[in-house]
């Protein structure tokens, strides 16, 4: 589960630094993305999607924050990822239905599986 988590991380950091013709987005514009991705795919409600952009800037800066303290030591991102990811899920359990929070979790493993699927590994 944490390499999910972990993984899933990846994958929005991933998909947001390249999204744009391999031009790197500002932690702004990952938030924004990222909440765009969860209004389509968790139907938000008008009055969710605040506060999902505010926790997803919060993270998203924070994630950054961590790429640059880490100096390349991948147990130490990888460990510190997990604890953000629960971070993350724990804030958004509070604005979230349950049903909303699954699929959240559910699309972001799929997309992990994709991604190493894609990637040759399994």
């Amino acid at each position: 589960m944490k390499k999910i988590l972990l993984l899933s991380v990846v994958i929005f950091a991933s998909f947001s630094i390249f999204a744009q013709g391999g031009q790197r987005m500002s932690v702004e514009d990952r938030a924004k993305r990222t909440t765009e991705w969860m209004k389509t795919e968790l139907k938000l409600a008008d009055q969710q999607v605040t506060p999902v952009d505010s926790i997803n800037l919060l993270f998203a800066k924070a994630q950054q924050r961590l790429f640059q303290a880490a100096e390349g030591d991948r147990d130490k991102v990888r460990e510190q990822m997990t604890a953000l990811e629960k971070e993350k899920e724990n804030a958004l359990s509070k604005v979230l239905t349950p049903d909303q929070l699954e699929t959240y979790k559910k699309k972001t493993q799929e997309m992990m599986q994709n991604l190493r699927n894609r990637g040759g590994r399994n």
